[in-house]
């Protein structure tokens, strides 16, 4: 069910998407950025906005406060595991892996090249911070319109 917590969380977690997209840009090897960047973090803070952070709205702030990060790090892991994905998938068709399994195990280490190349303090804290304050004001709008 639609609530204004759902669309307050999904709007401001789709905001937070697209400011990581906009810092890790840079962070991509020359002509490596897959061109569906931005939209992919965009996406995936909606996404995790409505689903993780709308429907736990109305238990408190405390609650609130750790939902926020884990809605901030399920945008992050959504956002490096469908990149992952797609750069396997590139790899695949050009004959890179011997194999289905070879292809998935490399999946999750693509990822991890990638979460190793967005880890900076700034990327960091900006995913917390702007979870936290995120995740605050869904909570207040999510009690103030129930």
């Amino acid at each position: 069910m639609p609530t204004a917590g759902n669309l307050t969380g999904a709007i401001l977690y789709a905001i937070l998407g697209g400011v990581v997209a906009y810092l890790t840009l840079p962070l991509f090897v020359e002509g490596d950025a897959p061109d569906f960047w931005y939209p992919l973090c965009i996406v995936s803070g909606l996404i995790c906005g409505w689903s993780v952070m709308g429907n736990r709205v109305g238990q408190g702030y405390s609650v609130a406060v750790g939902t926020a990060v884990t809605a901030a790090g399920a945008l992050a892991f959504w956002a490096l595991l469908l990149t992952s994905i797609t750069r396997m998938i590139q790899k695949s068709m050009r004959g890179q892996y011997d194999g289905p399994t070879d292809a998935v195990i490399a999946t999750f280490g693509i990822m991890g090249d990638y979460a190793l190349l967005f880890a900076t303090p700034v990327i960091i804290g900006t995913l917390v911070a702007g979870g936290l304050i995120a995740g605050l004001v869904t909570e207040a709008v999510g009690r103030r319109y129930r």
